[in-house]
């Protein structure tokens, strides 16, 4: 197995220097395999190894001089992505979850070779444990196996304190699977994933654990937790994207209380995912995934502030990649980072207090003000106040700030604080109202100058969006408006949406009026009606300003274009799942669909449609390849459906882009006045086989070859009826011969629209047969004069 000493050789250790705060890079080793979690040992000797769980088996790494790390010894194992190791003494425990039982490792023949064997027992009454996915050993030798085969992956006691190399299985928790597990002082408390909680049991008695509590946690996916020193506060992380790591007070099980969560403000609301929480003397040390390493000051549970950070995973991305693990706990205080892709850190930590700002905004009424923001100036630091007015923020360097607290609708309030660590500074604001005034509108025909009712309308500015829709005048108020520069966006279906960009309204310039023009189009700044549906678990299409999506590891491009097109005035489109967590953003099983209103075709003399779509897809298991989802492009005439394309994605090499798509609508289908647009993404494979996102936008129906002055009269002509239908033989077409003249024709079409029979109707009669010489198959047979019609009538030929 090739491993490499890693120094500042590596371009990526030079953008990791710039991307920390306390924390110093002290050594790396690298491998050429894949890493997961990390724990340490210290010899008897002073001596300090890092226990490096690796793809391919267990790394042992002599630490003795940090900056030139020594691999001591490998033991190789099965291939598992998931490898935790603890220690008990001079032994080491390794969970994997793909076989080997329980890895035991004697490590007092360091710096030499170690002893091991697979300890893989036949439980009775359970069976034969063979995989695991995490394991911890309290303080009094006992090991708690959490999501093993055995149990339904619910705990299993294992006392490794009577004799270490022979372990003993001497009980079980409930059977409710367990992803990670903490117990002190015989209270377990275990991250039930699968239900989005965390458990606590009393586990003095391993015959016989007793459930105490449980509580759920913010991302409903609990993956890890820890306590505080004196025991009052749990720490735990959600392995969900945007998902925090909450604090809370379990001082009373009958009663927890969540006191406050964290999210690093660097990439809020990005998808960045915690992973692994640690606590070490009231500092949290955080393995953050894409992030790296966070320091947290968790002696204010109640606000919990970053002071430390290493980011050892520099691409701009979210998902499961970047930093696995983190240990702090070595006699040197140096804390080891296990980073997936690339190795092992090494870390020397500066641990520092907070600056805590907390305080009180209120209005000049002494009322609280909920949801302001209070903002340390020139900082990644705010808060948004509580229903109390309450907020608590804080920063890492103690030094003097300006502070403003502001919310729309009032005017902005600023404040000169000096920040000290471990110091909790007090500052309160009083916002004052802006004044309002009412703005009202109308919305008209461009051509008609009619008033159009039922037209969306969207006033948006940095703090307000107002949504709403045109009354039976045209006409839409706002009573409480406030002085600002806007946008604004007015459009119905059956019109073209208009923007008017930076409008400067006050109380003396407060009215608009806005006038559409007709047409059949759709940027998808507003909605006009689309309807979504499909049985997606997750990520179905939904309109919005799309967010730029990195993926994990190999793919280093924007899997999720993070702009709409450019070919409309609009930013927003139909997009799937548009959030920047790779996790909850994709598309993975079912299928979602938009479907348009109605639009009507039959008045043109070259229908067309265009839009622009993309697509991404990639299978999720084995080595990276495009996935096998399309995105289907469908149009329906309201009696039949056909595919006007199946849009495939094939090269991971090239990110998605917008592509451009215009079709002719009668070379596939009959035009009708009952056309629908559909677009469609995902399969049902239950397997959850591979990912998928897609965009929609831009939507046209338009006439390519348009008959200068002709109305639209497909009604004029009356009602066709056909019998008998299907038929054998002929067919009888019967009509009302006085709205007919010399030029009119009966025309039988095939499902590409092209005539294959055509007959002149003689004025005298009122029913005509055809389709003698039809193959089997289905027609449309519908009367024609000029630009007037019948409405199709659908036929069978068998």
């Amino acid at each position: 197995m090739k491993k490499t000493v890693v120094l500042l050789l590596f371009p990526f250790l030079s953008f990791a220097a710039a991307a920390q705060l306390n924390m110093t890079f002290a050594g790396s080793y690298q491998y050429d395999q894949e890493l997961s979690d990390i724990w340490g040992y210290a010899a008897p000797d002073g001596t300090e190894y890092a226990l490096v769980g690796v793809y391919d088996g267990v790394s042992i790494v002599n630490l003795a001089d940090p900056s030139n790390p020594v691999e001591s010894d490998f033991i190789p194992g099965a291939s598992s992505t998931w490898r935790d190791i603890k220690t008990w003494g001079h032994y080491a425990y390794v969970t994997n979850e793909t076989a080997d039982g329980l890895l035991v490792i004697d490590l007092s023949g360091l710096p030499g070779q170690v002893s091991y064997f697979n300890w893989t027992p036949n439980i009775s009454g359970l069976g034969a444990l063979a995989r695991c996915h995490n394991l911890w050993i309290d303080e009094f030798g006992y090991i708690y196996l959490s999501g093993s085969n055995l149990n339904n992956g619910g705990l299993l006691f294992i006392d490794v304190a009577t004799d270490p190399w022979n372990p003993v299985y001497v009980g079980k928790g409930p059977a409710e699977y367990s992803h990670d597990t903490y117990v002190r002082d015989n209270i377990a408390y275990s991250a039930e994933i699968n239900i989005g909680e965390f458990g606590v049991y009393n586990v003095a008695d391993k015959g016989n654990p007793v459930k105490l509590a449980s509580q759920s946690t913010p991302g409903v996916t609990t993956h890890n937790l820890w306590l505080s020193d004196d025991s009052s506060i749990l720490f735990t992380t959600d392995e969900t994207g945007n998902a925090p790591v909450a604090a809370y007070d379990i001082s009373d099980l009958n009663n927890i209380v969540e006191l406050d969560q964290f999210r690093p403000l660097e990439t809020l609301g990005e998808g960045v995912i915690p992973h692994n929480v640690h606590v070490w003397d009231d500092w949290l040390i955080i393995s953050y995934y894409t992030d790296g390493c966070i320091l947290v000051d968790g002696s204010n549970p109640e606000n919990l502030i970053e002071v430390g950070n290493f980011d050892t995973y520099i691409p701009a991305s979210t998902g499961f990649a970047g930093a696995w693990g983190a240990y702090p706990f070595l006699p040197s205080g140096l804390v080891l980072v296990t980073d997936i892709e690339n190795g092992l850190y090494i870390l020397e930590p500066n641990y520092v207090r907070a600056c805590y700002l907390e305080g009180t905004v209120t209005d000049q009424l002494g009322s609280p003000v909920f949801d302001a923001t209070v903002d340390i100036v020139g900082e990644t630091a705010f808060d948004k106040s509580s229903l109390t007015g309450k907020y608590k923020t804080g920063l890492a360097i103690a030094g003097t700030y300006d502070v403003e607290a502001k919310k729309p609708g009032y005017f902005p309030a600023t404040a000169t604080v000096q920040l000290e660590n471990g110091v909790l500074t007090l500052q309160d604001f009083e916002l004052v109202p802006l004044p309002s005034f009412s703005f009202s509108g109308t919305v008209k025909d461009a051509a008609t100058g009619e008033a159009i009712e039922g037209a969306a309308v969207k006033i948006e500015n940095g703090d307000f969006v107002y949504e709403l829709e045109s009354g039976p005048s045209g006409e839409f108020t706002l009573p409480s408006f406030f002085q600002g520069n806007y946008s604004i966006a007015a459009g119905k279906w059956g019109y073209r949406t208009i923007i008017l960009s930076s409008q400067d309204i006050d109380e003396n310039n407060n009215a608009v009026s806005l006038e559409l023009e007709t047409g059949i189009e759709d940027i998808f700044s507003l909605d006009l009606g689309w309807i979504q549906s499909g049985s997606a678990i997750q990520a179905p299409f939904e309109l919005g300003n799309p967010i730029g999506v990195y993926p994990p590891q190999t793919i280093t491009y924007l899997i999720q274009p993070e702009d709409d097109v450019d070919a409309d005035d609009g930013n927003s489109c139909y997009i799937t799942g548009n959030i920047s967590s790779v996790s909850d953003g994709v598309q993975i099983s079912g299928i979602t669909r938009i479907t348009s209103p109605k639009f009507d075709l039959t008045g043109m003399g070259k229908p067309m449609v265009s839009y622009y779509t993309w697509l991404f897809t990639a299978f999720i298991n084995g080595p990276p390849a495009p996935g096998n989802d399309d995105l289907l492009v469908k149009i329906t005439n309201g009696i039949e459906t056909v595919v006007l394309e199946n849009i495939s994605f094939t090269d991971l090499l090239s990110p998605p882009a917008w592509t451009y798509s215009e079709i002719s609508v009668a070379d596939t289908i009959l035009p009708t006045a009952n056309m629908r647009m559909i677009f469609e993404i995902g399969d049902n494979d239950p397997t959850f086989s591979d990912i998928a996102e897609a965009g929609v936008d831009y939507f046209r129906a338009w006439d390519a070859d348009p008959i200068s002055g002709v109305k639209d009269n497909r009604f004029v002509l009356g009602e066709l009826e056909v019998f008998p239908n299907p038929s054998a033989g002929l067919f009888y077409a019967k009509f009302d011969r006085e709205l007919l003249n010399e030029s009119t024709k009966l025309l039988v079409m095939n499902t590409l629209g092209q005539v294959v029979e055509e007959k002149d109707l003689p004025m005298t009669l009122g029913e005509v047969s055809f389709g003698s010489g039809l193959e089997k198959g289905v027609y449309w047979v519908k009367i024609q004069n000029g630009s007037s019609g019948s409405l199709p009538v659908k036929v069978l030929k068998h």
